[in-house]
């Protein structure tokens, strides 16, 4: 009988430290070290913790944002400061007239237009006295240099070659005229309402002597029409 309850007392004793060693020092439920492959959720939050902008750029690369300048592309680049631009006007009026642009600095004078001709065509438009304006519109005085009694360069600018005085004539005549008309008339204005005058040195009117033709001092300028 002894023996029996020696025996009860060591189970017993046997069974309350194994259950002892299986009981955890917090609130009874074993440790575990969760893992992000455990833990779903976990990778999630990281994922989206990496990722910027709607969730398309990482967040490890810097925003780029192109300026006008870093994408020439996008619009035309404007004139340096204190350029202005004007526009040449070479041709006929029963031909038409091609377009040039011509940028300057300072004030637009018809010299200015006028030099701007001779630079793009090569030929010469000396001029004796300067651009007089007033009421009745403009009055142009050409040199005897000019390439109206002279002809033109030699060699001729392939673009403004002219093959007869009466061409190179009509071309001088009619350009002037035009591009003066189109740079000093005001917007909303009519330009052919700005009337054109040619005279020569010593206030002699306007002729050229190989065509025969001439243009008296109080009319303004216009092709005989033959």
């Amino acid at each position: 009988m002894k023996k029996i309850r020696k025996l009860s007392a060591l189970f017993a004793a046997v069974f309350c430290i194994a259950l002892t060693g299986c009981q955890t020092s917090g609130d009874g439920e074993p440790d575990v070290a969760v893992t992000p492959e455990q833990n779903p959720a976990a990778g999630d939050v990281a994922q989206d913790e990496s990722v910027s902008d709607g969730g398309s750029t990482p967040a490890t690369e810097p925003d780029v944002t192109i300026t006008p300048d870093e994408n020439p592309s996008d619009g035309e680049v404007p004139p340096p400061a204190g350029e202005q631009s004007a526009v040449l006007y070479i041709g006929t009026v029963t031909d038409g007239f091609t377009e040039y642009p011509m940028t300057y600095e300072g004030e637009l004078t018809p010299e200015l237009l006028i030099q701007g001709m001779e630079e793009l065509t090569g030929w010469d438009l000396t001029l004796a006295e300067e651009v007089t304006t007033g009421k009745g519109g403009m009055s142009v005085c050409l040199s005897d240099e000019c390439a109206l009694f002279t002809g033109p360069p030699d060699p001729q600018k392939e673009e403004f070659h002219m093959f007869d005085v009466g061409q190179l004539a009509r071309t001088i005549l009619d350009s002037i005229q035009k591009t003066l008309q189109m740079g000093f008339t005001g917007a909303g204005g009519d330009p052919d309402a700005l009337d054109i005058y040619y005279y020569m040195e010593g206030e002699r009117p306007l002729e050229v002597p190989a065509l025969g033709i001439s243009w008296p001092l109080d009319q303004p300028y216009q092709w005989p029409e033959t």
